[in-house]
């Protein structure tokens, strides 16, 4: 399969499968005679691993990691695990930081619907408090 294919088979962008393949997360594929990639089945799934990983927030280095642990025979899911907890508790600290700044900024708002004049606005001047 060609990368136009894979790409189109797995919804990436042809650079991002290049790019994937310099950073090591998939296989440099066969060349054919007239300089065409041509990768395998399989490079489908790996391409699908990849982007399900990283929809569910999983960075290209622990994408890398988790292909580490797939391949090694001594892994234990414990170890898969670990890693997808990390991955929990890094977004629920995103969470957390995403909700202060959304109350500070809803606490702002409400000090500019108290303010009956346009000249001053209480959001700009919080801001240069800081």
């Amino acid at each position: 399969m060609t990368i136009g294919q894979l790409a189109k088979a797995v919804n990436l962008n042809i650079q991002t499968i290049r790019y994937y393949e310099r950073i090591g997360l998939i296989n440099k594929p066969d060349i054919s005679e007239s300089g065409y990639r041509i990768y395998p089945e399989k490079a489908v799934n790996i391409l699908r691993f990849i982007k399900h990983a990283k929809d569910i927030g999983f960075s290209l280095s622990q994408v890398s990691e988790l292909f580490s642990l797939n391949n090694n025979k001594y892994n234990t899911c414990s170890n898969v695990k670990k890693l997808a907890k990390e991955k929990v508790y890094e977004i629920d600290k995103k969470i957390n930081s995403l909700n202060l700044m959304r109350n500070e900024l809803l606490n702002l708002i409400s000090l500019c619907e108290e303010k009956n004049n346009n000249l001053e606005c209480p959001i700009l001047d919080n801001l240069f408090k800081v």
